[in-house]
């Protein structure tokens, strides 16, 4: 079945559509495209119809995911194109790839310091992945969040930046201290005063807010929320920013709907976490959040918070792995193996795979001595395919110092045995 049927299944007491998902907090990314869009999406029909006709004739079509790919000799396709395919080509979504996604990170600063490269990249790599939607780990807009729903930060650092035709697609967003009112620090981490008087303003509560659907059909932000968007997959969302204790120092913190009002309640929407996780009967649970656990980057030594609130529920429940952004790089670490219960008989040893996607804009910040399984200190992005037997996740770059293309594949295997 492919990810653009949309047919509804009753698992629990929730309602859930293969293909765009309905969210738990009652957003339906999907039926919003369909209906605001769907001329759109007829033109997109017809001109694949033309391609497989064209590619018939010729004998020249190569099937690529849902989708297809035209390759051809002599003078019928320019170099670009070409050259597209072959940097992205490991990129292709395959026959048996029931779900793909993008990840990325720390990246709204109205196209500076890369972002719009970093864009241009995601949307050359969607070309071929087909994703079905895109996963922002939050601090979505520098410096501060938005001050207002009519803001033109949302539309300077959003709408006009990820403008490449395969990037229409739904977007699920997470909150990073950024977007809480956090407008940066000092090199030696003291706080900054926001630059503008209209900063004062500044609150998640906006970017949050359902209106802003109205000014770009794709955006759907949350605190903490689920997404089932095939049977066999679970992702849930996670507002990781209440479990970082020193954030309670700064100005930012009791700004108007911001930490001091979520704090209260981090300790319930924990084990709401574990309670989803481990009542889901998917075969593959992925978790997202801003923090990471594990880092050896800039933020390296502030992780034990966020590791010590949410790591062991997040292995108890099942997750094959943990998606973040906040530091500016890419990293794939591993977790310690840990003792997980299984229905209360037997234990088995597991390690979660941690996944930092912040590269969207800004990077540079270098690295420290922990271990990891991969790092690097440039712009990019995380590509994630889910089939049946494994999860593939790659790791890419632009068109910056000749390191545009695929810098890192991991295949995760299933959880066996519990």
């Amino acid at each position: 079945m492919s990810s653009s049927e949309q047919v509804e299944l009753e698992l629990g007491q929730k309602a859930f559509v293969l293909g765009g998902g309905i969210r738990s907090d009652g957003s339906d990314p999907a039926h919003r495209r369909r209906g605001v869009y769907e001329p759109l999406a007829r033109r997109q029909i017809l001109f694949r119809v033309a391609i497989i006709i064209t590619a018939a004739c010729s004998s020249l079509a190569v099937g690529v995911g849902i989708g297809i790919s035209i390759g051809k000799s002599g003078g019928g396709s320019s170099a670009g194109e070409a050259e597209v395919s072959g940097i992205y080509a490991d990129a292709a979504r395959e026959p048996e790839d029931y779900l793909s996604f993008l990840v990325v990170g720390d990246w709204g600063r109205r196209g500076e310091h890369n972002q719009t490269v970093v864009a241009e990249a995601m949307g050359r790599c969607a070309e071929l992945s087909k994703p079905a939607f895109v996963v922002s780990v939050g601090d979505n807009f520098y410096e501060g969040g938005l001050n207002s729903l009519d803001d033109p930060e949302f539309k300077q650092s959003f709408t006009d930046v990820y403008n490449h035709p395969s990037l229409q697609v739904p977007w699920h967003a997470v909150l990073g201290n950024h977007d809480y009112g956090d407008c940066g620090y000092n090199e030696t981490r003291g706080e900054k005063e926001c630059p503008n008087e209209a900063d004062v303003n500044r609150s998640p509560s906006f970017q949050l807010h359902p209106s802003l659907r109205r000014r770009d059909w794709r955006w759907y932000a949350g605190r903490n929320f689920e997404l089932r968007p095939v049977a066999d997959v679970h992702m849930c969302f996670v507002d990781t920013n209440p479990h970082v204790t020193s954030y309670r120092k700064y100005d930012w913190f009791n700004r108007s709907g911001g930490l001091e009002q979520q704090v209260p309640s981090a300790e319930s929407d924990k084990l709401k976490l574990l309670s989803t996780l481990q009542g889901s009967d998917a075969r593959w649970k992925l978790v997202f959040g801003h923090h990471p656990m594990y880092s050896n980057g800039f933020w390296g030594d502030e992780v034990e918070d966020v590791r010590n609130a949410l790591e062991a529920t997040i292995m108890q429940g099942g997750a094959a792995a943990y998606f973040n952004g906040h530091d500016h790089d890419l990293q794939h670490t591993m977790s310690n193996y840990v003792d997980v219960n299984c229905s209360g008989v037997t234990t088995q040893k597991r390690r979660l795979h941690h996944f930092t996607s912040g590269a969207g804009s800004k990077t540079g910040r270098g690295f420290g001595t922990s271990e990891t399984e991969f790092e690097y200190d440039g712009a990019g992005f995380a590509s994630v395919r889910v089939s049946h037997d494994r999860i593939k996740v790659q790791f890419w770059g632009p068109a910056l110092k000749g390191a545009e293309g695929l810098l890192y594949t991991v295949v995760i295997n299933p959880i066996l045995g519990c």
